[in-house]
């Protein structure tokens, strides 16, 4: 018989709060950086095809490399040191994509760079789950993973918002001046989170997790697993239609300029926010599965709503942007919440970096292809502006996503017992 190791509690407390600090650091990071992607693209003056692939290419592109983080794993043998790599590694792409966009003008080579950034961010994304999903108590990943998911996203707006704000102070005269600046603060910020990762607490006597003899090597997973990846990138894919294009569309049809983009950006997030407290107690409380199947359903309309936003008064367009985007942070916020704790439910604190890998390259090739026929959808050969009751390609490409997001959801959620 295994000897059971007793849990460092008292670390483990401490490693939790500290995650919360490094948590909101990588916030600040994503609010400055990766939230202005789009906007940095559009100021670029790509195509919506161009502006689809950046947003997209890169994130499967991502997914593919991070298939390697296991054997990264093996190599470093600790998830703390593998993260600091990366998280660092990641940080130095980011004034090279800054540089290339604008300097260069090369789109495949800024292509390039956006492909590195992704591979190194996502290739986190699975140690980390691994390592919290060890600190992190069973009965009460709900409640830590929304207060945490609350307070980091706190900082996310207050970054945002200032980020648009400076974009908008330079709007009139260089805008460039103003990316220079967000993401300057941004890497910044995310040495900032490298070091309090630095400082978490991580376990040794958890590497045998990872190999676990209920592992098949040949990649088969139990059914009640495959049907959840199945379903997560399914529906990855109908949202990821139309979802890398919202930026395009705020910016160019609905003639949003900075600082409307940024109240709408952050505003919208408040009630996604406050209400993360609320998911993690009900998801506590009542399962996982009942928040996936509402806030799915929700999620799947919201397409429509924005087609017909564009046809209301102009002084209406913006707060009702508020308000459509603000519903959907609310239903996102749950659902995301939801299905990372199913996906701990599944894996049993077991081969979490494999199983991850797993989930994470087929959301990225979901997205990716969700993406591209998204941006395929809006090339002028396509002939789709001159559908009638059309004002824009996008609602085209809003109205195919609607479909798409309804269909998934009756493929796997319509039953009210628990089918992924």
């Amino acid at each position: 018989m295994t000897k059971r190791v007793k849990r460092k509690t008292g670390q483990i407390r401490s490693s939790l709060r500290t995650s919360t600090i490094e948590g909101s650091w990588w916030a600040v990071m994503y609010g400055m950086v990766e939230t202005y992607f789009g906007a940095f693209f559009e100021y670029l003056k790509y195509t919506s095809y161009e502006i689809s692939i950046l947003s997209t290419f890169p994130i499967f592109f991502g997914a593919l490399f991070q298939n390697l983080t296991g054997w990264l794993y093996d190599v470093f043998r600790s998830r703390k040191s593998l993260l600091v790599v990366l998280k660092i590694t990641q940080t130095l792409t980011i004034p090279l994509l800054l540089y290339v966009g604008y300097i260069s003008g090369n789109y495949y080579l800024l292509l390039g760079i956006v492909c590195i950034y992704y591979s190194l961010a996502i290739s986190q994304m699975s140690p980390w789950t691994s390592w919290m999903g060890y600190l992190v108590p069973g009965r009460l990943r709900g409640r830590y993973f929304g207060n945490r998911s609350q307070i980091v996203r706190v900082f996310m707006l207050i970054s945002s918002l200032t980020a648009g704000a400076i974009l908008n102070a330079y709007k009139e005269t260089n805008a460039f001046n103003g990316f220079v600046i967000i993401f300057g603060l941004g890497i910044l910020a995310n040495f900032g989170s490298a070091f309090y990762l630095k400082r978490q607490y991580e376990p040794d006597n958890t590497a045998g997790d990872e190999k676990s003899q209920n592992y098949d090597p040949k990649g088969s997973l139990r059914k009640e697993l495959k049907r959840f990846i199945t379903y997560d990138a399914f529906s990855e894919f109908a949202f990821h239609v139309s979802g890398p294009l919202m930026m395009v569309y705020w910016l160019r049809d609905l003639h949003f300029d900075y600082i409307e983009l940024a109240i709408l950006i952050n505003v919208s997030q408040l009630l996604g926010l406050f209400s993360l407290r609320y998911w993690g107690a009900k998801i506590d409380e009542n399962g996982t599965y009942s928040t996936i199947r509402i806030s799915s359903l929700a999620i799947g309309i919201f397409p429509l709503l924005w087609v017909g936003l564009f046809y209301l008064p102009d002084e209406l367009i913006l707060p009702g942007a508020i308000i459509i985007a603000s519903l959907a942070s609310l239903m996102f916020s749950g659902r995301a919440l939801a299905l990372d704790n199913r996906l701990y439910e599944h894996m049993k604190s077991k081969n979490m970096i494999k199983v991850t890998s797993k989930r994470i390259f087929y959301r990225g090739l979901s997205i990716f292809l969700g993406g591209l026929i998204g941006g395929v959808i809006t090339r002028d050969e396509f002939g789709v502006s001159e559908l009638p009751y059309l004002g824009t390609t996008i609602h085209a490409v809003m109205i195919f996503s609607t479909i798409l997001r309804l269909g998934v959801w009756l493929a796997f959620l319509r039953s009210k017992k628990a089918q992924i």
